[in-house]
Order: C-alpha cells, then sequence, then structure tokens
C-alpha cells in the first residue's frame, strides 16, 4: 500500500462487524476486512469498498466498488456512530446524484452517502428523505414536507430507469439560506427594513432560525410585525394567537441601544444611585413568549421554580429601595455583578425572566454572560437548542425533531451551532 493510501485509510472510520460472501465469514474490524489474520481490504460504512484482494473478484487490490456490485455478499454489525448497520439494505433503491439544500451527496442504491463515504440518510423512489438518527426505533427519521429543504435528484431508479426529482420549498427564495428565509417569513415587512434594523433581527433570530425552533414557533404561534403600541411597552405577545407586534419607537431604540452597548447595557433608574441592567434584544424577547407557549407543562414549572428561587434570594439580598413601586431588580453600582437576575426587568414575573433569558441566550455574548449570572437557566436553554424534544409540548416535538434532523443534513444546523 503507498503512503498516500495509507495516509488517506487512517482517516477513514469504517463499521464493525461481519461480512458474508462466497460462503465465508470476514471480520471487519473499524473497516479493516480480515479473514483469518490476513487483510482483504477496506469496507466504508457507506458500502463501499477499497484496496479489495482477489477474493472479491478484482483483479488488483487498489481496484474500488460497492458492495451492492457483490452479488450475495452482506455486511452485518454497526457504523461508526454505533448504529445497527446492513449492507446493502433488504429493499433496492435509487442511485444517481442528490443536491441537498445546495450541498451535494451521492445516492447509491437508496442510500444517502458523503463524499467522504459517511452514510446519513436515505431516498426513496417518492423522492422522501430519510435522516440516519439514533433515537428512532430503526434509525430512520422521515423528513416530512413541512422539513424538506431543497431538494434535486438526477439518475436512476431500482429498476435501473432515468428518474429525475425536485422539491422546492414554498415561497422560498433561491438567492437566500434557509436561515434568513425563515427569518424573513417571520418578520413581516422584513424587506420594507433598513440596513441596520436588518442586520439587528438577523443576528437577534439566527440561533433559533438555524436550530429549527423559529420555523417550528412561526407554524405553532404566529409572526411578528411593527406597529404602534399606546400603553409605552415595547412589544406585546398576544395570549390568544400568540403574535407579536413591536412598537416602532422602541424597536429603533432598542438597535441604539445594541449597536451602542451589545447585548446588555448598564442603565440608571429614577432611584438614584440604583442602577437597572437591561437586555437589548426586544425581538428575541418577544420569540421567547412565543417559545413559551411551546413548552411543556413540566418545563414550565421549572421555569417557575427556578425563577422563585432567584426571586427570594434576590428579594433577601437585593431588596427594593424604599418608595420603588416597580417590580425589577434595582442595584447599588457595587453590586451589578452579583445580580441574581440577567436583567431587571426578569425579575418582575417568571414569563419575563424566561423572555429575558431567551433573549440574552440568542447571542454569543449574551449566552456568555447568562452561564456566569444564571447557570441553571442557561443550561436548560443549551438543552433547548440540541435536544428540544426533552422540553417541548407533544404537539410540537415530532416536528422540531423532524426539522432539526433535515436541517442536520443540509449543514445548517451543527453540533457547534452555539459556539459561534
Amino acid at each position: 500500500m503507498s503512503a498516500a493510501n495509507s495516509a488517506e485509510q487512517t482517516q477513514l472510520k469504517g463499521p464493525s462487524g461481519f461480512i458474508e460472501y462466497r460462503g465465508q465469514m470476514l471480520v471487519v474490524d473499524y473497516g479493516r476486512i480480515y479473514l483469518e489474520s490476513e487483510s482483504y481490504g477496506f469496507l466504508c460504512e457507506d458500502g463501499f469498498l477499497k484496496e479489495t484482494s482477489p477474493f472479491f473478484g478484482t483483479k488488483e487490490r487498489k481496484q474500488t466498488l460497492w458492495i451492492d456490485e457483490l452479488p450475495g455478499c452482506v455486511f452485518r454489525g454497526i457504523d461508526t456512530n454505533g448504529l445497527a448497520l446492513e449492507l446493502p439494505a433488504a429493499e433496492p433503491g435509487p442511485s444517481g446524484d442528490l443536491v441537498y439544500n445546495n450541498l451535494p451527496f451521492d445516492v447509491v442504491n437508496g442510500r444517502i452517502v458523503t463524499k467522504d463515504h459517511r452514510y446519513v440518510g436515505d431516498l426513496d423512489e417518492a423522492g422522501r428523505v430519510h435522516v440516519r438518527v439514533a433515537d428512532s426505533p430503526d434509525f430512520k427519521r422521515l423528513v416530512d414536507e413541512y422539513a424538506q429543504l431543497h431538494t434535486t435528484f438526477v439518475g436512476e431508479n431500482a429498476q435501473g430507469e432515468e428518474w429525475e426529482f425536485e422539491y422546492a420549498r414554498p415561497l422560498n427564495r433561491r438567492d437566500k439560506t434557509y436561515v434568513d428565509n425563515e427569518i424573513i417569513r417571520y418578520f413581516e415587512d422584513f424587506d420594507k427594513l433598513t440596513g441596520p434594523q436588518k442586520k439587528y433581527v438577523l443576528e437577534s433570530l439566527h440561533l433559533w432560525s438555524a436550530c429549527g425552533l423559529l420555523q417550528v414557533v412561526r407554524k405553532s404561534e404566529g409572526n411578528c410585525m411593527l406597529g404602534n403600541i399606546k400603553h409605552g411597552a415595547a412589544g406585546v405577545t398576544a395570549v390568544r394567537t400568540g403574535y407579536v407586534t413591536l412598537d416602532r419607537t422602541e424597536f429603533e431604540k432598542e438597535i441604539d441601544l445594541f449597536r451602542r452597548f451589545g447585548t446588555l447595557a448598564v442603565m440608571t433608574s429614577p432611584q438614584k444611585p440604583y442602577l437597572e441592567v437591561r437586555v437589548n434584544l426586544v425581538v428575541a424577547h418577544e420569540f421567547g413568549h412565543q417559545v413559551e407557549f411551546c413548552l411543556s407543562q413540566a418545563t414550565q414549572e421549572r421555569i417557575r421554580e427556578m425563577y422563585e428561587e432567584r426571586l427570594k434570594n434576590c428579594n433577601r439580598v437585593h431588596p427594593r429601595p424604599r418608595g420603588y413601586e416597580g417590580y425589577c431588580e434595582l442595584l447599588e453600582p457595587q453590586q451589578v455583578a452579583q445580580r441574581f437576575f440577567m436583567s431587571g426587568y426578569a425579575r418582575s414575573s417568571h414569563h419575563e425572566y424566561w423572555a429575558e433569558c431567551l433573549a440574552a441566550f440568542s447571542i454569543k455574548e449574551g449566552r456568555e454572560k447568562l452561564k456566569a449570572c444564571d447557570k441553571p437557566v442557561h443550561d436548560l436553554l443549551v438543552e433547548l437548542v440540541l435536544k428540544p424534544q426533552n422540553l417541548v409540548s407533544r404537539v410540537v416535538s415530532d416536528s422540531i425533531m423532524s426539522l432539526q434532523s433535515s436541517l442536520h443534513l443540509g449543514g445548517e444546523f451543527h453540533q457547534d451551532i452555539l459556539q459561534n
């Protein structure tokens, strides 16, 4: 084996198990194929065989082929992630070139495989995508029409006939990413915003769009729009409908504060010398109220308990100043770093506590500060992004799991999403 092939081989991770072929049982150990002590080649988890010996009918060890090309050859074992794997599948499927959300894949007998030979899902002859996942009985999760990203396939079906397929998401702008498309659909009249306003909205909601929660909330609760709110609030989330209306004046004020101070600002209060910390992310705050409607009852109780514990300690250490009739946490200058709530306003109720924490979590800077200030709710929000099925109501659980599987396949949702 050449040095180049050896280097490539060490980078590959293969499955483990057994190959049955020509009446023989061969051992596969992390991809390397053995019969007794002799190496017979390498099997990738997508069924691609490398450097096979004459035992597999090849004349040179460097020749490559798919396991599907060897009649009667079957692998049974586990893939590189420890999931049960059988190659090839019992039922044949299409083969050809797949582009999913602008990412190229090969399809081999129904298997969706990457250029580095990972087996990531299946394509059936109805054009439906199934993503390979651990938390499903058959390790496959159907990406329904609601979750499927733009899909094109050119190749042939299981019968060897030419077949082409295309699926385009409704109201999708081809020049925009999935993340931007969902934010534009969520924020009504987005195109009428100024450049700085668009940037503020995109930054505020990027995380929630990339992990799929924005789409689930939009379809379950409603969207967001600008208006004129007479009672002085920065935003209102309707209890009955879930739609959000943002006050135009307050929206512009928030953008200016965010531009000047970032996620958080320490502001003076009417009760001098007391200060109040504020989160400058009104769009994400009101979105947080919508998310709360989608959480399970048990999760809502967890949030309430977190809030009440913080409120009890806040009342003890930072009692409200004499004559102050508001509900915010007010602090003397030397107390800011020892506050109990991410923002002063978060003290007013467990609903506002949740919305303020989610808003701060939306931006990397805010996530870091929230972790230092209130780790329990920070960790709950991490779980909401990475394992939402543990926290949301049953009504939306299947939707978010299907969508996140699709976004993983389409390259929108990365496991390191919270690092950006």
